[in-house]
């Protein structure tokens, strides 16, 4: 199930076009029953979905850029190509990210410590972390992914040899942090609702309308692709 948004009212992307991907009987269906932040493992999977994928990676606005994350290992991800949404491999530690980068995958540390924050940027075997810019700017200051990277996000960037920090946030921070399951920043406030809602008022045949969502916005827009969601072969 697909839903779409063509201007986005959420503060961190900022006004852009975004989709959010859930299964029809759960929300997490999409999801990697193997990411640690995944609250619900039993009700997700363990195959990405191929047709859904190779549509994803073309749903690209003519002129635009588009990117997304996905928990599913780097090598079931494909290496990073001109024109195509930018897949990041969301890394849940370090060596992983750095393993990706070295295979040609974009990549993000997902949920590092908020504590952690003043540590960045780190250079570590040769590959540069550095924190999401909008993370480190003044909560006042409107800074979003509209805004970064002077119209060309860091996220969106497929030929980057640097990683991205993303540092826990949410109600479900603390739990993100510890080695418990869960703490998926999706899973309450309003992107939960969205997200949720998903299930009911979302396109069924998503990799038809993703592809659509894609044509359909005006040339040299920028796409967020699953602000919720994933790649997963949903039952």
């Amino acid at each position: 199930m697909l839903r779409t948004v063509s201007k986005s009212s959420n503060s961190k992307t900022g006004p852009i076009a975004v989709t959010y991907r859930s299964g029809q009987h759960s929300t997490y269906a999409t999801c990697p029953a193997s990411c640690p932040l995944n609250p619900k493992p039993a009700e997700s999977t363990a195959q990405v979905d191929k047709a859904y994928l190779r549509a994803l990676l073309v749903a690209v606005p003519k002129d635009g850029q588009a990117w997304t994350y996905s928990h599913f290992h780097w090598s079931k991800l494909p290496a990073a190509a001109p024109g195509w949404t930018v897949m990041n491999y969301s890394a849940d530690t370090i060596q992983d990210a750095i393993a990706a980068v070295q295979h040609g995958r974009p990549a993000v540390l997902a949920a590092a410590p908020a504590e952690t924050r003043d540590s960045w940027p780190m250079l570590v075997d040769s590959v540069r972390f550095v924190v999401c810019p909008e993370q480190l700017a003044p909560a006042d200051s409107g800074f979003n992914c509209a805004s970064c990277g002077n119209g060309r996000p860091l996220c969106a960037r497929p030929d980057r040899d640097y990683v991205i920090v993303f540092l826990a946030h949410g109600t479900g921070r603390r739990l993100a942090e510890s080695d418990d399951q869960g703490g998926c920043y999706a899973a309450t406030g309003p992107t939960a609702i969205q997200w949720h809602g998903t299930r009911t008022a979302g396109q069924v045949d998503d990799a038809a309308a993703v592809r659509r969502f894609a044509r359909s916005l005006p040339p040299g827009s920028l796409l967020r692709h699953h602000v919720a969601g994933d790649v997963g072969l949903a039952s």
